[in-house]
This record gives C-alpha cells, sequence and structure tokens, in this order.
C-alpha cells in the first residue's frame, strides 16, 4: 500500500520571507511524504533574496520559488490540502478563501524578519532566526504519527506545535541570573518559548556581565530594553499570563509568591549568585560565565521537553527534576 503523500500550505501577508521559507524546509525534511506550497493574500511578488539564502542553504532549489497569491489554491482545479498553516499573524486574522477538501487549519507565528531595519549581517541573522524555528516546529509536526491519529487529535497536536510558551524567571535582585534565564529561554526555544524576569526585590539595574554574557552568546539578540522589574508587574489581571514560572535564586524560592494568574507550572533551579562576588572584573566575568553556562545547561533541556504530548502533571515532573540536575 502506498504511502499517504500529506499536501501542506504555507500563508502569510506578501509569500515573500516566512510561507516561502517554510514550504522549501518541508519539502526538504519531508523527504517524499510531504508536498508544501505557500502563498499570500497580498503577495508582493517578488521572494526576499534573504530567504533565498537560507532556502539554498539546505540545498533546496530555489529557482521555482515565487511570491503568489493564495488564491491559486481555492479553484476547483487546485491541490487538495491537508493542512493549511498561516505563519504570520496579520495572515491569520484575514478571511482566508474556502480551502477544498476542508484541510486541518493552524497558526504557527514567526516574526517577520523581512521588517529588521539594520545592516546587511543583521538583516541575514534574524532571517537565519526565523529558518530555525521554522524548522525547529516542522520537526515536530514531522515527528507526528499522523496515520495513527484520528482528526481532532491531529488537529490538536499541529495546533500546539504553534504554541508560544511564556516562561518568567525570578530571583531576588533581577539583575543577573533571571535575566540570563530570559534570554536563554528565548534564544534556546526558537521561537516556542518567550522568556520574562522579575525580581521579589529588584535592584533597579541590569548587571552588565550578565548582558556581556548574553551578547557573546548572540550578538543579535536584543538587550536594549532589558530592566530589573518587580515581579508585581506579572500579577495583574492585564499581565500576560504564565505558563511557568521558575525561581532561580533560593532567598526568592523561599519568599512568599504573588498569586499568579492562570495557574503556571512551578519550579526552584537554584544557582550562586554570580553579582555577590567581591573580586576583580576577570574573576566576575568567568563566575558570570560558569553560571551562564549552568543556566544553558537546564534551559537546553527544558525546551527540548515534548511538551505538546505531556500531560501537566508530567510537565510538573519534568521541570522540577530540571532543578536537581548537576550542573
Amino acid at each position: 500500500m502506498q504511502e499517504k503523500i500529506y499536501n501542506v500550505l504555507f500563508l502569510c501577508t506578501g509569500n515573500s520571507a516566512r510561507s516561502i521559507m517554510a514550504e522549501a524546509l518541508l519539502n526538504s525534511l519531508g523527504k517524499g511524504r510531504f508536498r508544501a506550497f505557500s502563498g499570500g493574500s497580498y503577495p508582493t511578488g517578488t521572494v526576499n533574496p534573504h530567504a533565498i539564502e537560507e532556502v539554498r542553504s539546505v540545498g533546496y532549489p530555489a529557482d521555482n520559488l515565487r511570491s503568489k497569491s493564495w488564491e491559486e489554491f481555492a479553484g476547483p482545479g487546485a491541490p487538495h490540502m491537508d493542512f493549511v498553516i498561516t505563519v504570520c499573524d496579520q495572515a491569520a486574522g484575514e478571511v482566508c478563501p474556502v480551502w477544498p477538501g476542508h484541510p486541518v487549519t493552524a497558526h504557527w507565528g514567526f516574526a517577520d524578519p523581512a521588517a529588521i531595519i539594520g545592516d546587511a549581517a543583521g538583516r541575514r541573522a534574524a532571517f537565519a532566526r526565523v529558518a530555525r524555528e521554522i524548522k525547529n516546529r516542522l520537526d515536530i509536526f514531522l515527528s507526528l504519527p499522523l496515520d495513527k491519529l484520528e482528526h481532532m487529535a491531529i488537529k490538536k497536536s499541529v495546533d500546539d506545535i504553534g504554541k508560544v510558551y511564556n516562561v518568567l524567571f525570578i530571583c531576588t535582585g533581577n539583575s543577573a541570573r533571571s535575566v540570563m534565564s530570559e534570554a536563554l529561554v528565548t534564544i534556546l526555544g526558537q521561537g516556542r518559548f518567550r522568556g520574562f524576569s522579575a525580581g521579589s526585590r529588584p535592584g533597579g539595574s541590569v548587571n552588565p556581565f550578565a548582558i556581556e554574557q548574553i551578547k557573546a552568546f548572540d550578538h543579535y539578540y536584543p538587550t536594549e530594553n532589558m530592566r530589573s522589574k518587580s515581579w508585581s508587574e506579572f500579577a495583574g489581571a492585564d499581565a500576560p499570563a504564565m505558563d511557568f514560572i521558575i525561581t532561580v535564586c533560593d532567598n526568592a524560592a523561599g519568599e512568599e509568591c504573588p498569586y499568579w494568574p492562570g495557574h503556571p507550572a512551578t519550579a526552584h533551579w537554584g544557582y550562586e549568585d554570580p553579582a555577590a562576588l567581591a573580586g576583580s572584573d576577570e574573576e566576575k566575568r568567568a563566575l558570570f560565565a560558569r553560571v551562564f553556562g549552568q543556566i544553558m545547561h537546564r534551559v537546553d533541556a527544558f525546551v527540548k521537553l515534548p511538551l505538546h504530548a505531556m500531560d501537566k502533571a508530567s510537565i510538573r515532573q519534568e521541570i522540577q527534576a530540571i532543578g536537581a540536575m548537576p550542573v
């Protein structure tokens, strides 16, 4: 019996960058099991050259990629899609055509790399980052046992792939450990995790050695707006709902926390305070680098958890176990 080939249509507004990269990456990674297409609600008519660079970097032939209207896939002669996935928030909010065949629909949002204003190196870095984020979600998609799942289970699984998990890291002063954790979960999470940080008694400034470590790891990570702030900012009704609350210093772990909306999963991942070291700049840098590496070790294990396939009790157990990992 011939294995089913799944047709997948990726949509964004201009069909010049994100949807193009998703089309090419799935055609490359899918190894014949998936046939990917892309379209736009308001196509620009041209494919962004940085998107072409990313496509060619995976060995996919980019010659036939073009920016085109989603209407090409809504007519009676169009190939029937099994999945239609929007990859930009604007397209997700638009009224789509009626797709033949009643495909599974989902939204996987990615930041628009074409909107980055800066030098060529910065724009290339933005496209490379979004390409990695797309691949991260496609890897999960490709691992789904589609032939064994019922329609509603497939729909839920594909929706869950697009979920972005909010993670709040807490320490006392919110100047070093929680700030580095915030950056690392955002970077290593590759679009599926959004980091935040706060303190029970914020010191009011971010330690420059923490910023130095973040920039050394990812030069283009936006540290300009990082600040030391109170955990009360995240306890109000209008605050972003957190999926995870993780304390990273023993003092904060022992304090009475505010009430967190949404009942997030909680854990404690303790680290030595590098900001407490009284020594030379070289000694401080060495300690910050060591703690940064310890945080990276735990965050890397965290973002690799198959959260989309785990129940709440298993998730809580796993994130608490990460806090007990030797660093």
